[in-house]
């Protein structure tokens, strides 16, 4: 109750642990849902967030060399699919001032840790204009996959470059054309295991696409590949 009195309603109820693609979330829309909610994160540690009102959500990935220099990726537009990023549209579909915007920001919030390697900084385009991040993954990250066929580097081998102090070529974080568009759509896993396969298919019948899938076993709704 404390925190929907310091917050307003509704907030974000959050895990701090074992919380990903919206697993570990809960949404708490007034004082009446807050016995749901706990029960619903029993047995984790929990803290709350304001709620953000945003319209879009946009993520980029980062390049932080050994010596501490960081390179910016395109920034990209996610959208999500039961929580779970299901597409990814780069570039983002906003004004170049705020792709700009996002990847200064994004830039800035990597200076600020140790470490080196590819970091994929998410955030969210609030309907006043303002950019809030809201997760930074130390690792290759679900938004930049695209970088695989789209890009003059992937962010594998961006990573391995960081991480081995390996030249990084001018433009290598560019798209691989200056009028470059790609769409990214996540394989998830289906009710009957193994019918994504179809979607496959079709992928591969499709001039200009690819399959990359991760080798995992078919679950619901399971990130199998992009």
């Amino acid at each position: 109750a404390s925190a929907g009195k310091k917050l307003g309603f509704p907030y974000m109820l959050k895990s701090r642990t074992m919380a990903y693609d919206g697993r570990g979330n809960f949404v708490v829309k007034d004082e009446e849902s807050i016995p749901e909610a706990l029960q619903f994160l029993r047995d984790r540690p929990l803290y709350a967030e304001k709620w953000a009102p945003f319209s879009k959500e946009l993520a980029v990935m980062i390049v932080r060399s050994i010596d501490g220099r960081v390179f910016s990726y395109p920034t990209v537009e996610t959208i999500h699919k039961d929580n779970i990023c299901f597409l990814c549209h780069a570039p983002a579909r906003v004004p170049d001032s705020v792709q700009l915007k996002a990847k200064l920001l994004a830039e800035n919030a990597v200076k600020a840790f140790p470490g080196c390697g590819i970091f994929g900084v998410e955030m969210f385009y609030l309907e006043t204009g303002e950019l809030l991040i809201n997760e930074i993954a130390p690792r290759p990250h679900n938004s930049g996959h695209y970088t695989i066929d789209a890009c003059v580097t992937s962010q594998f081998e961006a990573h391995l470059r960081a991480i081995l102090d390996l030249p990084m070529p001018k433009g290598f974080s560019s798209l691989s054309t200056s009028c470059t568009n790609a769409i990214m759509l996540n394989v998830l896993g289906e009710d009957v295991k193994n019918q994504e396969l179809q979607t496959c298919e079709r992928a591969l019948e499709t001039p200009g696409a690819s399959v990359y899938l991760y080798g995992k076993e078919s679950r619901p709704k399971r990130k199998l590949g992009p």
